[in-house]
């Protein structure tokens, strides 16, 4: 088992390399074929609430970020220059608004998705930067490269959520690839307040025997939050603890008109997290 199609999506030249060396990681060992994907934005509707706002400053500003899907675009072909992967660029062009939907509906025909942790401090993140979308509506495992922390392994030492719901058990089988190579695997059952499918020490012991029906070198321990309180904080602790290189879990959340509400333990982790995390939904 392998991920043969890989989808990063770019969409800040600052972020590319960044995020190629995660995605190379990915890759490498099963030549697999790799896109990056810039996805262009349509122009919104005119809005009589923004009359300020010319149609031609809105297509001037698409322009000018179209233009960095150029650079973006040298900067993927520069990553995969002389390595053993089948690369693949893809620039679209969305006909109608909805950025998120034109994203997704790339994602969904990967095996998994690479996309860059939210930036609090990028002006156009609320607009480009998607992950939580991704690992909610995508149907794909999703690995969220965070903005600072190590990359230079990925998946040595893993620690692995586990609640024994839909969502970890999800994530948990999405990461087998990686599991399976992995030197150490530490699957930690976080009890949560108020959450009725916490995992028990019994389940936790289950799917430690499942992993390592599959080969996958696995140790499994039961966590409280303790003086922190809070799952994600919990979680974030213990992966430094185990000096860990990659976080998998369950994203967790709910869907409100058109936004989602991130569960707490997912929200702490996608805002602070500095190793990458596989999620999965």
């Amino acid at each position: 088992m392998a991920y043969k199609s890989i989808l990063v999506h770019l969409n800040n030249e600052g972020r590319v390399a960044r995020l190629m060396s995660a995605a190379m990681q990915l890759a490498l060992p099963s030549n697999s074929h790799l896109t990056g994907l810039f996805v262009v934005p349509a122009a919104p509707a005119k809005s009589p609430l923004l009359p300020m706002i010319s149609g031609s400053a809105i297509a001037s500003a698409i322009d000018a970020y179209r233009k960095t899907g150029e650079s973006i675009h040298t900067a993927f072909e520069q990553a995969i220059s002389a390595q053993p992967v089948v690369g693949e660029w893809r620039l679209h062009q969305a006909k109608k608004p909805g950025y998120i939907e034109a994203v997704l509906d790339h994602a969904r025909s990967a095996d998994i998705v690479v996309a860059a942790q939210k930036e609090s401090d990028w002006d156009y993140a609320e607009m480009f930067d998607v992950p939580d979308w991704l690992a909610m509506d995508s149907g794909r495992p999703v690995l969220i490269v965070p903005k600072a922390g190590e990359l230079a392994s990925i998946g040595e030492r893993i620690v692995v959520a586990w609640n024994n719901s839909r969502e970890s058990a999800r994530a948990v089988f999405d990461a087998l690839p990686l599991l399976q190579k992995a030197g150490e695997v530490t699957v930690l059952s976080v009890e949560e307040a108020g959450k009725p499918e916490v995992t028990s020490e019994i389940a936790g012991s289950e799917i430690g025997a499942t992993l390592a029906r599959h080969g996958v070198k696995v140790n499994v321990q039961q966590v409280k939050p303790g003086a922190r309180g809070d799952a994600g904080a919990e979680l974030l602790a213990q992966v430094a603890a185990h000096r860990a290189d990659l976080l998998v879990m369950g994203c967790f959340g709910r869907s409100r008109l058109r936004e989602f509400v991130l569960g707490g333990a997912s929200r702490h982790v996608l805002q602070n997290t500095t190793v990458p995390v596989l999620m999965g939904h």
